[in-house]
């Protein structure tokens, strides 16, 4: 279904609840049955009728949003706006709640309702998910509730939510998904269909991976209701990476090549990052290296790339498929600022959520810097491969060191 159609069909859906009748946007019994709507919901006393008339969603993402006083909110597809006013109630007068949709009509419902609450620190936005009208790091929570589903640009989407967020920030909905290995397609898309996922839902596996290559960490699906033919309700969370005002962590793009070189030169000039003295070409570098687990931090109001960090192969056998070796280099002029810790830490997480179990690499016992760091991160010094090499003409060791992941089963 085309967006133009979606929009329609909310904006149909909208103009019934405002003449006092309830809605839904698919079948009645899989809208009784699979919790959605208003039944999924156990704080709703104080919503006006009409809110609870216009609810849609699958689930009750503010559950699971860990809001808090003062947190700014944002909901995609807010409809009749019922997580936009729990949130507003959650996040108190010193906190505000967004809600962003394409439907005129689902916002000047959303706007009475809000009305008729009393909420006052709500904000009700028109616009799409796939291109959300607000800055750059402005929000701490993103929520949305069996709308993302819906959307043609489901990258987009999550990576319009990964825009918005402040470092730190959550990432909380309800969603439809499907499993890895659903029974038969054309039941699948029959189900989406009656439960009104009318652009396709997303596998685990392909949210996951749109999550993580937007830049999200800690990402987790857990299913709720079983719709039948592999099609599930399911809580979908994820964060931003976390570091100091003014910097986010993001995954490397080929736009970022002559920062991270540059910053990758400035750490070989010290003579005590590797055996390499100069930076590689982009190309090699990047052939080096795996597409995935390559993030730099930025200074959001420069752009500057200020470090980086990637991750190799260290065999093609899958025996070690769960085992890579990483590089990282902080611009020698923003040290002792917390910036590499805050990206070892991002990186490690990133590596568990695609099911890596070993972290290793190679320091030179000078760089304290470094041993402090990976110490810090729950790194091993392994032991120490004397004279392994020549460097400047001089014979150098290398410290091994290692870190085993306590989450990711290797069994």
């Amino acid at each position: 279904m085309a967006h133009e159609e979606i929009v329609d069909r909310y904006s149909r859906l909208a103009r019934t609840a405002m003449t006092g009748r309830s809605v839904t946007d698919c079948d009645s019994g899989s809208f009784d049955d699979g919790c959605f709507g208003a039944a999924g919901y156990d704080d709703t006393a104080a919503l006006p009728e009409g809110a609870l008339r216009a609810s849609l969603g699958c689930g009750n993402p503010v559950a699971v949003a860990d809001l808090r006083e003062g947190d700014t909110v944002l909901d995609l597809g807010s409809g009749g706006g019922i997580d936009v006013l729990l949130s507003a109630r959650r996040v108190g007068p010193t906190g505000k709640a967004y809600g962003l949709d394409a439907s005129p009509d689902m916002l000047s419902l959303a706007r009475d309702n809000a009305a008729q609450a009393g909420v006052t620190n709500a904000e009700f936005l028109h616009g799409t998910i796939e291109h959300v009208p607000l800055p750059g790091g402005t929000v701490d929570v993103v929520i949305s509730n069996c709308v993302i589903n819906l959307s043609d640009d489901k990258a987009a989407t999550l990576a319009e939510a990964f825009r918005v967020l402040r470092p730190g920030g959550r990432f909380g909905v309800s969603d439809v998904v499907t499993e890895d290995t659903a029974p038969d397609e054309d039941l699948r898309r029959r189900t989406e269909h009656r439960i009104g996922c009318t652009a396709g839902a997303l596998t685990v596996t392909q949210y996951r991976t749109l999550l993580l290559d937007a830049g999200f960490i800690g990402v987790t699906v857990t299913p709720t209701a079983d719709h039948g033919d592999g099609v599930h309700s399911a809580i979908v969370q994820a964060t931003k990476p976390l570091v100091a005002p003014g910097l986010e962590i993001r995954p490397m793009r080929d736009t970022d090549a002559d920062q991270v070189l540059h910053v990758y030169q400035l750490g070989l000039d010290t003579g005590h990052a590797s055996f390499e003295t100069t930076a590689p070409a982009w190309d090699k570098f990047s052939a080096a290296r795996l597409g995935h687990l390559r993030y730099v931090v930025t200074d959001t109001r420069t752009a500057q790339v200020v470090a980086w960090v990637a991750a190799s192969r260290v065999s093609a056998r899958p025996v070690y498929a769960g085992v890579i070796e990483h590089s990282i280099y902080v611009h020698p002029g923003h040290g002792s600022q917390g910036i590499g810790r805050a990206l070892l830490t991002a990186f490690v997480a990133a590596s568990e959520d695609a099911g890596i179990w070993t972290i290793q690499s190679g320091v030179f016992p000078e760089n304290t810097a470094s041993l402090a760091l990976h110490r810090a991160a729950g790194f091993r010094v392994l032991g120490t491969r004397e004279r392994i090499g020549r460097h400047h003409g001089v014979w150098r060791d290398v410290l091994m060191i290692e870190r085993r992941s306590p989450v990711v089963d290797a069994s």
